[in-house]
């Protein structure tokens, strides 16, 4: 594994075009992982997206109350639909739908996908590694880079409007 550590933690320092430093602004709070939180199968509402139910065993469509997310026009979309950060606030019981606030600009629609919002991906160089990995970069590829290299792709790969 190529790299410049000298700890296993990564420090995830830059500064994303879309954001202007507010006193209250959270760090990393834009940070959109690969993981799809819940995937639409249905026309929502500006509130509420409408999926399959939850499948516990695969972690497809579970989504927690408090859970943050972005939403994408589709699993294979670069760019969100809009820059707002959205928090899950109600789940049925079945998991088929769920309830967030703020309300987004236009409906939810079959084919959306919430991306969660968070750290996950960039907890050591170990978690960039296999997000690359799962994003279609081999270990080769990963073998001669250095750990700016691989922080970049990470954020190319995530969501590169905000490079």
């Amino acid at each position: 594994m190529a790299g410049n550590l000298l700890g296993s933690a990564i420090n995830v320092n830059y500064v994303d075009k879309r954001r202007s430093p507010t006193p209250n602004a959270r760090s990393n709070s834009h940070n959109t992982g690969r993981r799809a939180l819940y995937t639409a199968n249905g026309a929502g509402s500006t509130t509420t997206l409408v999926g399959a139910a939850a499948v516990l065993t695969t972690s497809v469509n579970v989504a927690r109350i408090g859970e943050r997310f972005r939403l994408f026009a589709s699993a294979v979309a670069t760019s969100p639909k809009e820059e707002t950060v959205f928090t899950v606030t109600a789940v049925d019981a079945t998991g088929a739908l769920v309830t967030f606030s703020p309300a987004a600009a236009v409906a939810t629609a079959s084919g959306n996908v919430a991306r969660v919002i968070g750290d996950e991906d960039w907890l050591d160089e170990t978690s960039i590694e296999v997000a690359l990995l799962a994003a279609g970069y081999t270990q080769t590829q990963l073998n001669t880079m250095t750990q700016n290299d691989k922080v970049w792709a990470l954020r190319n790969a995530n969501d590169p409007s905000g490079i």
